[in-house]
């Protein structure tokens, strides 16, 4: 076990303890009671489907605090341990979904390969060169020419913007060859700054009107996608967190809103060879909000079986329908526990299992006190600062709650 990791665990209970929010890396690390469901997950979508170049989307509801942001954190890690492109944007007040070229700018901007801990299309672009580069590691002119060959391959593709894709390859072609500066100005344009005269005169590239720039918008991010599958990563991941505040508008907004995704999925389910998976973090008040929306609703709700029953085509997951929430809280617990004892044990003031005792106590407590949506939030800080104040000075909460000096 490595320093790095162990001062990665140590931050991510410092946090929780702080806010209980999901971390952005290591929700596997403590994630309960949805094993199966992420095996199916990464069975059907991202070994299954994307290999045929589908795509598809999924909607994750549940209540504050009900495991929403862990569950879309954990699968963005089940794609990138798959060899997915994935991308993570968090929607609120400033990021307008009916503007969607704005969208697009924060998934570009937050977009990372599968090793790389880098964000962005210039980072896309460069990890996408080494991938081929070094695929003949030992032996740099074939490299290179195996580069070239692919650049070359890529006028060919079939993308759903033609232009974005030329300018993909005019991207990776100014990396290969060291030109810095001209792929800055691609890489600026396609990340989104598609209004930017300077970028839209260098490139040559189309005046977009506003009206335009939404069918654009999504337009790139399905190309965006087909260079992911073209590069030869297994496809692209993007999810949306705390998607209700971005959703939180007047009717009217919201049924543009409501259009949009209609139009989402029907982009979705259009794509070729895109292998391109939308997941949305919401909850429930805004899911019914889809019966305003008769062609969204329509599509969106299964019949039969739902997710959890087995039914893994279906485009809700309903956190809601889990399993025993006592036996929900004890298991998250316990993995806290273990997860902060097995990188500091030698720091921890209090034996494993008295630590453990107190957090299960404590979990069983929460679940016949406690019957909102947020307890298990509330759980994970209640954990993780026992852990905490044991790691620090000694001390830890027992089970009602007190402090007691140990």
């Amino acid at each position: 076990m490595t320093q790095e990791r162990a001062n990665h665990v140590l931050s991510m209970i410092e946090t929780m303890a702080q806010n209980g929010t999901a971390p952005e890396e290591g929700c596997s690390l403590f994630g309960v009671g949805f094993d199966a469901a992420f095996e199916k997950l990464r069975n059907k979508y991202i070994r299954d489907q994307f290999k045929r170049g589908r795509s598809s989307e999924k909607f994750i509801v549940g209540p504050f605090g009900s495991g929403k942001s862990h569950f879309l954190h954990q699968l963005i890690e089940v794609a990138r341990s798959e060899s997915c492109v994935t991308a993570k944007v968090t929607l609120n007040k400033n990021v307008d979904f009916t503007r969607y070229m704005l969208v697009f700018r924060e998934i570009a901007h937050e977009l990372r390969t599968p090793r790389s801990q880098r964000h962005g299309i210039r980072a896309l672009i460069q990890e996408a060169v080494a991938y081929k580069r070094n695929q003949v590691p030992d032996n740099p002119a074939a490299a290179e020419m195996l580069l070239n060959g692919w650049i070359s391959a890529l006028s060919d593709v079939d993308y759903k913007w033609p232009f974005y894709g030329q300018l993909l390859r005019q991207a990776c072609a100014a990396c290969a060859e060291n030109q810095e500066e001209r792929l800055e100005s691609l890489c600026r344009w396609l990340g989104g700054e598609m209004d930017n005269a300077e970028h839209v005169k260098l490139l040559k590239a189309p005046k977009i009107t506003s009206a335009e720039s939404n069918l654009y918008a999504i337009r790139a991010l399905h190309t965006l996608a087909q260079f992911v599958r073209q590069v030869g990563w297994s496809g692209t991941v993007v999810g949306f967190d705390e998607a209700e505040q971005g959703f939180q508008v007047d009717t009217r907004k919201k049924q543009r809103i409501l259009s949009m995704l209609m139009a989402d999925i029907n982009g979705l389910n259009a794509l070729q060879n895109g292998s391109l998976l939308m997941a949305y973090a919401l909850t429930p008040d805004i899911v019914a909000d889809f019966d305003t929306f008769p062609a969204l609703q329509q599509r969106v709700l299964h019949p039969g079986a739902d997710f959890f029953e087995g039914n893994v085509l279906a485009p809700l997951i309903d956190l809601q329908r889990r399993q025993n929430r006592e036996q929900e809280l004890v298991e998250i617990a316990g993995r806290l526990v273990s997860l902060m004892y097995s990188h500091w044990a030698d720091s921890m003031a209090v034996p494993e299992a008295e630590a453990l005792g107190q957090a299960q106590a404590a979990a069983s407590r929460l679940a016949a006190e406690d019957l909102s949506s947020s307890v298990r939030r509330t759980l994970v800080k209640e954990v993780c600062t026992m852990l905490m104040n044991i790691y620090d000075d000694g001390w830890a909460f027992v089970a009602t709650g007190q402090e007691t000096e140990v």
